[in-house]
């Protein structure tokens, strides 16, 4: 397959992540816990609702597609990266990073889901105070994960920018969603939606370079209305 293909088809595969990711979260949440001062019959309700059970049934694979594509979409933009840098081992940090985001993620959202999944198995009756822990570990796991978007996103930004292809807003800009990002908790939805919009912002770059990738003709190729070589004659 060429560089330009691969390239196309994990910045999409990038774009499609951030939808399955939000799809995901979203559904989990029709049944989770993210707020402990939420009523008693009101989390009951919830845990019981047999339309938002199976709804949210589909959320962890949903988000477990979500981060399989990220990953294919951080092995792309590190390959981007590597040739920006000309090899900086700083860029190996990329996959690593959105598997540890995919990994805490994964396991906050089926944390918070757990109850209710248990709940509609009819054998199990839900006391909303485990209820809330279990929501409230699951949210933690999961805004701890966003670390691994803070350093997904410093290494790029660095690169980048000792590479000089970013501009110094957009600079500026990448370093206030990795801060957003490393405090996590305490910035709640604020960095999962800046991470968001940087990913969108990191899925351009990388079919941006495809394109270019395209138009560059490969090694012994003459460009597009080159004129041929003429044949050598040889000499005695």
């Amino acid at each position: 397959m060429d560089e330009s293909r691969a390239l196309q088809r994990a910045g999409w595969a990038g774009a499609a992540s951030v939808v399955l990711l939000a799809a995901g979260v979203a559904l989990g949440y029709l049944v989770g816990v993210d707020d402990p001062g939420m009523s008693d019959s009101e989390i009951l309700q919830r845990l019981n609702d047999d339309t938002r059970q199976a709804a949210a049934g589909f959320g962890p694979p949903v988000l477990a597609a979500g981060v399989a594509l990220l990953l294919w979409f951080a092995t792309g933009l590190r390959h981007v990266l590597d040739r920006l840098s000309g090899g900086d081992p700083l860029a190996h940090a990329i996959v690593p990073a959105a598997a540890l985001f995919g990994g805490l993620i994964i396991t906050g959202v089926s944390l918070d889901v757990g109850s209710a999944f248990a709940a509609w198995s009819n054998e199990f009756t839900p006391d909303p105070n485990t209820v809330r822990a279990l929501g409230m570990s699951g949210q933690v796991l999961a805004l701890t994960g966003l670390i691994g978007c803070g350093v997904l996103v410093a290494v790029t930004t660095r690169i980048t920018q000792q590479a000089g292809t970013l501009p110094r807003w957009a600079t500026w800009a990448s370093y206030v969603v990795v801060a957003l990002c490393l405090s996590g908790f305490w910035s709640g939805g604020m960095a999962s939606v800046a991470f968001a919009l940087w990913l969108i912002g990191a899925v351009v770059g990388v079919l941006r370079t495809a394109r270019q990738t395209q138009d560059v003709p490969s090694k012994g190729t003459p460009a597009t209305g080159a004129a041929p070589t003429p044949p050598t004659t040889p000499t005695d």
